[in-house]
């Protein structure tokens, strides 16, 4: 079992690939229609398009307020649901925008990340 997801940098850009399954599940990747980007400036869990929120299988948690980049402060649902990461279910929040991995799930779903620009990837280790 791999201990390490990888993913790709394009235009300085680090993110994984993901797709939501059958089940409603969003899973994180080599291969996906999903281009999830590493955001080490969101603290938060994951952010995803509203479509892709419709997709999945989560409950809606609560509203909560958060800041954006730019400072504004803005009221947005919280969603709770799983991700699958290599073999493990991760429990997580979602809220909606683009789709950015923060750093509270990255530090949920490994212990190093690692940014390499020389090669073009980026993983993530447990």
């Amino acid at each position: 079992m791999s201990k390490s997801i990888k993913g790709a940098i394009k235009n300085f850009v680090p993110s994984f690939k993901g797709s939501v399954n059958q089940k409603g599940m969003l899973v994180i990747k080599e291969a996906g229609t999903l281009a999830l980007t590493v955001d080490t400036g969101f603290s938060g869990a994951i952010a995803l398009p509203e479509p892709v929120l419709d997709e999945m299988k989560i409950e809606l948690a609560d509203y909560g307020i958060f800041r954006l980049a730019t400072g504004e402060e803005v009221e947005l649902p919280v969603f709770w649901g799983t991700v699958a990461v290599r073999e493990e279910k991760l429990e997580t929040w979602f809220i909606p925008g683009d789709s950015l991995l923060g750093m509270e799930f990255l530090s949920l779903a490994g212990s190093l990340l690692v940014v390499d620009f020389r090669k073009q990837i980026v993983k993530l280790s447990k």
